[in-house]
């Protein structure tokens, strides 16, 4: 192992670059959502738009995951981080200099490129750099480092935003870049990463990937309004199914996929993954959802309802930190149930919060909803120890493009979910208003609040009042499907675990000698 300079016993100077790599691709991916009300009123854009500004970043980073992961292996893990850190510096300070809204996503997207260039490498050199017994604490502030990145961004964009500019919160990523190329240039030796990586690369395989990923985000994002954009409706629909039987015949065909079928049917691979992806999914719907529910539904001001998200992030680092030397206590499926019990109570207290929530009970299901942190560490230990090490930047990257695809899937799921109760509950309120305003104000409760704005002022309240009722009731659909499918990944664990095996032992042995059919 190569020796790197320590500002501690415990971890090199080089890693905390990384750290911070991390913290500014998760500021980078937040604050287009804090800055998107005064960019609609800077720039000529509609809803559409608005919602691809947000989604574009990680959408783009899915896609470009696994040749990040690729070209780290074979030009070197270094050089690509860098790299992916200079284009994500790039486009903060075009994105602050944009006058039209096409040029914002494009720089945007480019962004996401970026990011699927550095996550990889990033987490791979992470892996590395520190000793051998000090590898689970490092994946857990990693991974920690993207909860205090997610944190960040809101705070900062939103003080940028008073107190400057929009383009002050888009570029505010920037500095943070440029420290990070510093101390990864300057700390992390050229060749630094597991040796040995020959595998040839599967580009069509990847691409198909990426074109599946793609083609099924835009599918559901135009899921609600399908009759309006009939085109694109069915163009993603047929592009994904052909994109994935074209994956599916080329993968069993290919001398080298890159799918490893033996790889992918190891339930240290399975498991880890399937569970990262339920988590950012949930993730993804959060972030969209839950400053809309805390602003405009239960009247909060942005700094109070700030304080909510910073109590569940905080505890999210707590458990994301503490998450190595307690699965070496405890055991890694224990805690790792733990912590989906604990986070479905909070998205209970949460989603059936109402209109006029209990301070108290909102507050705590926020705070237990944190404890989902203890998930992305434990599962991402799991599914690169599953790697042999000269195939764990692969691992790397597709953890990574699968926890991005979970987070765009999450943003899309709860849109979708949002808007269909919105055209659906709001219906009868709005049958007086023309099309034009109708679209408005199904297109989501902030597009509701405008058109309120322009009405009298019993139908402002009226309307007002509808907008919110509909927002609850997809704001609660929402949690349930996040505890179900929480309730899904604790089974599954379950089953996997020593007693959950022993237990399904002793049923299918007590069901054989009990079964009518026995001889």
């Amino acid at each position: 192992m190569i020796s790197f300079k320590r500002l501690s016993p415990q971890m090199p100077i080089a890693f905390w670059g990384l750290v911070l790599a991390y913290v500014a691709v998760a500021i980078n991916t937040t604050v287009a959502s804090v800055a998107l009300p005064p960019i609609s009123k800077a720039l000529v854009v509609n809803s559409e738009q608005l919602t691809w500004i947000v989604n574009c970043t990680p959408l783009a980073a899915s896609a470009f995951m696994l040749f990040g992961g690729h070209w780290a292996s074979q030009y070197g893990f270094r050089r690509i981080l860098v790299i992916g850190l200079s284009i994500l510096t790039v486009s903060a300070v075009g994105a602050s200099m944009v006058v039209d809204v096409n040029t914002l996503i494009a720089f945007r997207t480019f962004s996401g490129f970026g990011s699927a260039l550095v996550m990889p490498s990033a987490l791979v050199l992470a892996y590395q750099v520190v000793d051998e017994s000090r590898r689970r604490t490092a994946i857990g502030l990693v991974t920690a480092a993207q909860a205090i990145g997610g944190l960040l961004g809101p705070l900062l964009a939103g003080y940028l935003i008073t107190t400057v500019s929009w383009r002050a919160a888009l570029l505010s990523v920037a500095p943070l870049l440029l420290v990070s190329i510093l101390i990864v240039y300057s700390e992390i030796p050229k060749r630094a990463g597991p040796k040995g990586e020959k595998r040839t690369f599967d580009q069509i395989g990847a691409a198909l990937t990426a074109l599946f990923g793609t083609s099924s985000l835009l599918f559901m994002v135009n899921l609600t309004n399908a009759s309006a954009n009939q085109f694109i409706f069915f163009s993603s629909i047929g592009i994904a199914v052909l994109s994935l039987i074209t994956l599916v015949v080329h993968e069993a065909r290919c001398s080298n996929p890159l799918f490893q079928f033996k790889q992918l049917r190891k339930r240290t691979f399975l498991v880890p993954t399937g569970i990262n992806w339920i988590v950012q999914l949930v993730y993804g719907g959060m972030i969209f959802l839950n400053m809309q529910y805390l602003q405009l539904v239960v009247g909060l001001s942005a700094f109070t309802a700030a304080l909510l998200v910073v109590a569940a992030t905080f505890v999210w680092i707590l458990c994301s930190s503490f998450s190595g030397v307690l699965s070496k206590r405890i055991g890694s499926y224990r805690l790792a149930m733990l912590g989906l019990l604990t986070a479905s109570l909070g998205y209970g207290l949460i989603g059936f919060a109402g209109v006029t929530p209990n301070p108290i009970v909102l507050t705590l299901g926020f705070i237990l909803s944190g404890s989902a942190g203890i998930e992305p560490a434990v599962m991402v230990h799991g599914v690169l120890a599953s790697y042999d090490e000269d195939q764990r930047s692969f691992g790397a990257s597709l953890n990574a493009m699968v926890m991005r695809y979970g987070l765009s899937t999450g943003i899309a799921l709860s849109g979708v979910v949002l808007s269909g109760n919105l055209s659906r509950m709001m219906s009868e309120t709005l049958s007086r208003l023309g099309e034009s305003a109708k679209l408005n104000a199904t297109g989501s409760i902030g597009g509701a609040f405008r058109v309120a704005d322009s009405l009298p002022f019993n139908e402002r309240n009226t309307l007002i009042e509808a907008a919110k009722v509909a927002f609850v009731d997809g704001y609660r659909e929402f949690y349930i499907l996040a505890i179900v499918l929480y309730m899904l990944a604790f089974f599954v664990l379950l089953m996997q675990s020593k007693g959950g095996r022993r237990l399904t032992s002793t049923i299918g042995r007590q069901l054989s000698i009990h079964s009518p059919f026995r001889r």
